[in-house]
This record gives C-alpha cells, structure tokens and sequence, in this order.
C-alpha cells in the first residue's frame, strides 16, 4: 500500500498519466516507474502488451498503443528523453527499441500493417521522424489501386542517427551506419560502416565506424 501510494504521490508530483485499458499487459519495473518524468501512457484496444526493461529511463514522452496484438518493447538500458511512440489502429504489429539505445528526441509512429525495429546501442538525436506509412492514401487513377502501402522499418545494431532526420517506410540501416542531420531516408541500404546524407539519402562515405566519445 505505502509504494502504491508513493507511486501515486509521485507520478502526481512529476506529471506522468497512466491510462490503462483492461485486456491489455503494462510491464514497466519498479525501478522504471519510480523514475518516470513528464511520461503519458495511454494503453488501449485489446491483447496490446507495453514492456519496459530494467534499467531504462523514459521522460516527456507519449505513447499510445491501441489496436489488437500489438506490441511495444523497449530493452534494458534504454533512455528516451523527448518524443513520441504511437502504435495505433493496426494489428500484430510492433516497435522494438533494443538495449543501451539512447532517443534525444524521436516521434515513432506507426498505424498501418507494418513495424519498426531498432536495434541495440544505437544513438538518434533530436527532431527524428520515423513512420511506416504515408497516413494517407496515393491511388491510380483509372483502377483505384492504392500505390503506397506500409512498409517495415529496419534500423541495426549500433546506428547513429542524426538531428531533423526523417526515416520512411521501406528503411534498412545496417550496423556502424551513421545519417547526417536534416536527410530524408526513404530506402534499403545493402551496406553499413559507411554515412548515409542528403534528400534522398546516400551513401558518402564507406570504410567507418563511430564512437560516442570524442577520441
């Protein structure tokens, strides 16, 4: 009862809303809740499952997850610090975060047939966009036909990625890559230790790795 109370007291002195939905899982560890700050969760739909690992720290975020047999993890170690994670109006799909990553400021959204996935020990800046879809739809004229369907979004291991990026459906970056500030990623990669730049982005240099220290 007194943690339950210091957890109420808590969330009311640092501003988090937790909005849960029956039929749905929220596995967010002790150690984590106690150190939410500026953090809405709003949890809905049916059979979604939000988990949270050990050691992870989440501040003046979103995220919403609605649908059915969606899911949202987010790995060991991780800190999120500004932003927003939607996974919405879809099902079977997911966003996975994996452990060590660090998220400056990112909006991740997802609401069609698609996921995202982003590896371990990866580093993103602030301003990020990553979606899977378009939000809206592009037909042909004369059949109708939707020509712009979701697609997955695949970021490796050890991806660094940075300020004002946007990353769009059908992305693949593969391990040691590094996306300079303010490019549009839009495509596959079939390559990594190389830097990714520009709208469209490409390749403009091969043959690196990156470090978060100034060495």
């Amino acid at each position: 009862m007194l943690q339950w109370l210091y957890l109420l007291l808590r969330n009311l002195a640092y501003k988090n809303r937790l909005n849960l939905k029956p039929g749905n899982r929220l596995e967010v560890p002790l150690s984590v809740q106690r150190r939410l700050k500026k953090v809405t969760i709003k949890l809905g739909g049916r059979n979604n499952r939000l988990l949270v690992g050990e050691g992870t720290e989440l501040s003046h975020c979103e995220i919403r997850l609605d649908g059915q047999d969606n899911l949202i993890d987010i790995g060991p170690r991780v800190r999120f610090r500004s932003g927003k994670i939607y996974l919405r109006n879809t099902s079977g799909q997911h966003i996975r975060i994996g452990a060590e990553t660090t998220v400056e400021g990112a909006y991740l959204l997802v609401d069609e047939a698609a996921s995202i996935d982003i590896g371990r020990d990866c580093m993103l800046s602030t301003e990020i966009l990553i979606r899977t879809g378009d939000k809206h739809s592009i037909l042909a004229a004369h059949s109708g036909e939707r020509l712009n369907p979701a697609r997955d979004v695949h970021i490796a291991d050890r991806v660094w990625i940075g300020r004002d990026v946007q990353i769009l459906k059908g992305t693949v970056l593969h391990p040691e890559s590094v996306v300079g500030a303010c490019s549009v990623v839009s495509r596959a990669f079939e390559e990594g230790n190389c830097v990714v730049a520009g709208v469209p982005a490409r390749i403009v240099k091969r043959s690196i790795r990156w470090d978060r220290a100034l060495l």
